[in-house]
């Protein structure tokens, strides 16, 4: 009896919409995701901000970090759209809707940059297969200090950015420590679940 192998043809257009849905997903729990972490981070470190947008401790870039990581460019649209809405609501450039889209476009575009240059730099796959905790380190400390600088660079060419060295250093401590408590909360959280079994 001749046997075959059956094949599964799956039709561009159903493809095209389950992709469309996977990215859709992905931009909302990201949006969703940003905007409760930016509200507890409003609420819990609001006595620590240097400046609107800039405190010592900085959890939403810890979120712009991961949603980056796990969702790459669906999540630099989701950070830009949860950037603009967060923006808004709290009022961090009241008046002044150049200076705030600025700064919601480097608020996406520094982690994907720093997220291309780790992949291109240490070899990564696309799926994080080989990611390590040195990796993962590594990307932690250049997003920490591309997005501030890109952050005051954007200031001081709009006239805004009084303290420029100082407002750096600030910026760049909350980056960090934001997206470290972040990072290692999700690890926490990650180990108290056990690995599915693997098929035998």
């Amino acid at each position: 009896m001749a046997s075959y192998d059956a094949q599964i043809i799956i039709p561009r257009s159903s493809y095209f919409a389950m992709n469309l849905r996977l990215t859709l997903l992905m931009v909302t729990a990201t949006v969703v995701g940003y905007t409760l972490i930016y509200s507890s981070n409003e609420w819990l470190f609001k006595g620590t901000e240097y400046a609107p947008g800039m405190a010592w401790v900085y959890l939403p870039a810890g979120v712009r970090l991961v949603c980056t990581l796990l969702f790459a460019e669906a999540g630099v649209i989701g950070i830009l759209i949860a950037s603009l809405l967060t923006s808004s609501l709290f009022e961090i450039f009241p008046g002044d809707p150049v200076t705030n889209i600025g700064y919601c476009l480097i608020s996406a575009l520094a982690p994907y940059l720093s997220y291309r240059l780790t992949l291109r730099g240490m070899l990564l796959k696309r799926s994080l297969a080989n990611l390590t905790t040195t990796n993962l380190v590594t990307f932690v400390l250049l997003y920490g200090l591309a997005n501030p600088l890109l952050q005051h660079v954007w200031f001081a060419f709009r006239g805004i950015d009084s303290y420029f060295w100082q407002g750096l250093v600030i910026m760049s401590i909350g980056d960090l420590i934001g997206s470290l408590i972040v990072v290692y909360v999700i690890k926490i959280l990650l180990s108290l679940f056990p690995p599915p079994p693997l098929p035998r």
